[in-house]
């Protein structure tokens, strides 16, 4: 048998427990498990269905509370009488009225 590597992961023991009982009913091993998982992401090379699902719905939770956690900001800051635009400004419009506001600076000193 070829060289292996041991891989320790932390669970909850009752999921643990539930997804155990689902494998043992088809008669496989957590290390089975483990080890299709990490084949079918060898072979395709892309995250299996299984993975994907998951991960897409820890990514939708993290951004829900980044959007409910910036309704929180903009409604205090509505509250204290400062307004914050939904839309992200322009960096390109920025600079250039940054350049303008500078340019008319120095003209009024030299002027």
């Amino acid at each position: 048998m070829p060289s292996t590597v041991q891989l320790n992961t932390r669970i909850d023991p009752g999921l643990k427990a539930r997804g155990d009982a689902v494998f043992a009913r088809a008669g496989l091993t957590s290390s089975e498990v483990v080890r299709a998982v990490w084949e079918a992401a060898a072979r395709t090379q892309e995250l299996p269905d299984c993975v994907r699902t998951s991960t897409e719905a820890k990514h939708s939770a993290h951004s829900d509370a980044i959007k409910e956690g910036a309704g929180i900001v903009r409604r205090m800051a509505e509250e204290m009488g400062v307004f914050i635009s939904a839309t992200p400004p322009d960096y390109h419009a920025l600079r250039d009225e940054a350049y303008d506001a500078l340019i008319d600076e120095m003209e009024a000193r030299h002027a």
